[in-house]
């Protein structure tokens, strides 16, 4: 049945690079299919990058986005210029209004005259002084910057004037 067959040791170092030959083969076939397996999900990938999910590709995406860029850039320039003049307005809002009521001429009576103060937090504005007599009213109104007058004020302005920024 079986018989013996001997081989010469050529034959079997032949025979035993044609294994080695067949191994390596099969090891290279399993390399490449896993290889391949792995690039195809990689370009299923890819392409699921590439396309958005409406169907744009990753370069329309990038430019529309872009673009909203440039469009909300020049709103920020907007707002911005938009938030300076505000806050320039409330600088020169009125900040603070002081009255003192007084008797301008010590005679008997109530404190009928008065001085107001309407000034921003620079300290600009008009100082007014109501001055009330037996037998008339006067009203003077003075400017006022950086706390100060070109005209002179009264005790009673002043002080208006120095208690406005409490």
């Amino acid at each position: 049945m079986l018989s013996s067959i001997s081989l010469s040791l050529k034959d079997q170092v032949f025979i035993g690079g044609i294994v080695l030959g067949l191994i390596l083969a099969i090891i290279a076939l399993i390399v490449a299919l896993v290889a391949g397996g792995r690039a195809r999900r990689l370009r299923s990938q890819y392409r699921s990058m590439m396309k958005g999910e409406t169907g744009k590709d990753l370069e329309s995406l990038i430019n529309q986005y872009s673009n909203k860029i440039i469009v909300l850039e020049h709103e920020l320039e907007r707002v911005t210029k938009l938030l300076e003049n505000h806050e320039e307005r409330l600088v020169r809002k009125l900040e603070t209004t002081k009255v003192a009521r007084y008797n301008a001429f010590g005679e008997k009576g109530n404190d009928l005259s008065f001085s107001v103060s309407f000034l921003d937090e620079r300290g600009t504005g008009t100082v007014m002084s109501s001055i009330f007599g037996r037998d008339e009213s006067r009203v003077y109104a003075k400017p006022i910057n950086a706390r100060q007058s070109t005209y002179t004020l009264t005790n009673e302005e002043q002080e208006v004037i120095s208690t406005s920024n409490t």
